[in-house]
């Protein structure tokens, strides 16, 4: 009877348990206290409303990549400098912050540097914030116009922390403050903290975005599903091992230390592209120049950037030349 129902889950009642579930799972107790809803305790239409809040939907891999190119290469940069210490990690000491500096005065220069020397495009994905505290950083980006600027909110806030409004505030001021210094409208997606709340979809496609990336269901592009209907976004997946924030960066009140060798990272990285060029699919970067803009580092990507174009048939690309061109295909 269970497997039968859920099966049959019905729209109406998938949002109806995915209200249930977020905006009702606290019980009131007879002190005044409350506490959530112990899972084991949920019905299967709240469990499986859950799931379904965002999902992934079709493969968007196409059928070829334009001029026959076996893979689809995206170097993404998240240039958060002193934001993603005074936002998402809640540290605004000044050696923490300084960090973030030094993602901006070292860690882009040589990002760029090594981009024009191999003459590859690649997405930036900026808060509105570190656009205001380092305003250099957009104008040498937009010295290359087939270089991409994506969203990625005004903080580095934890959208996970805030309520619907106050989440679609936050995103309206990033986005004027945007459009100010880039000139024009994002059209990419990354959640600063790779997560979703229950509403952040829809603000994602009442603001106008052709793609996101944040999640993490397949190593391909692939068609995003909100509450069960194709929101007609292009979902670009991010992943940890393919990210150089958990190998190299230290952040103690996490506890998180990693410094690892660079031979190590490039190993990881090299094989995932060995993977996507035989695969036929997509192979996406994800890296923050106040941690790959170390010598050692950059040296390793030089490396791997090298190796890359040892193989025939690579395209290099933003992530919005690859959504829509997979948006082309699937709409063929």
């Amino acid at each position: 009877m269970q497997s039968r129902t859920l099966r049959q889950l019905s729209l109406a009642a998938v949002v109806t348990a995915t209200q249930l579930f977020f905006y009702s799972v606290a019980l009131a107790h007879g002190d005044g206290e409350s506490t959530e809803t112990p899972l084991w305790q949920l019905s299967p239409e709240q469990i499986a409303a859950q799931v379904n809040v965002v999902r992934g939907g079709a493969d968007l891999t196409p059928k070829s990549w334009p001029n026959g190119a076996k893979v689809a290469v995206s170097f993404s940069f998240d240039v958060d400098t002193e934001p993603v210490w005074m936002g998402f990690q809640k540290q605004m000491s000044p050696s923490y912050m300084s960090r973030g500096e030094y993602g901006a005065r070292v860690g882009m220069p040589r990002v760029m540097k090594l981009l024009e020397k191999h003459k590859i495009n690649a997405t930036f994905f900026i808060p509105a914030m570190s656009m205001l505290l380092h305003p250099e950083i957009v104008q040498a980006i937009r010295k290359h116009p087939t270089y991409e600027i994506g969203f990625h909110s005004y903080v580095h806030e934890n959208p996970l922390d805030l309520t619907p409004d106050q989440e679609r505030s936050v995103y309206e001021k990033a986005l004027a403050i945007f459009v100010d210094q880039v000139g024009k409208r994002p059209v990419g997606f990354r959640s600063a903290a790779w997560d979703l709340t229950p509403s952040t979809i829809k603000l994602v496609q009442e603001m106008g975005f052709l793609y996101e990336s944040s999640m993490m269901a397949d190593d391909r592009p692939y068609q995003l599903i909100a509450e069960g209907k194709d929101t007609g976004l292009v979902e670009l997946p991010v992943e940890w091992i393919l990210d150089d924030w958990p190998y190299f960066q230290v952040s103690w009140p996490s506890k998180h230390v990693a410094m690892r060798n660079a031979d190590d990272v490039y190993s990881i990285w090299k094989e995932e592209f060995d993977g996507a060029y035989e695969e036929g699919t997509a192979y996406i970067l994800t890296m923050h120049p106040q941690v790959i803009g170390h010598r050692y580092r950059i040296k390793m990507l030089d490396r791997l950037i090298t190796y890359m174009k040892s193989k025939p048939d690579v395209w290099f690309a933003t992530h919005e030349e690859i959504a829509r061109y997979v948006k082309a295909q699937t709409s063929e």
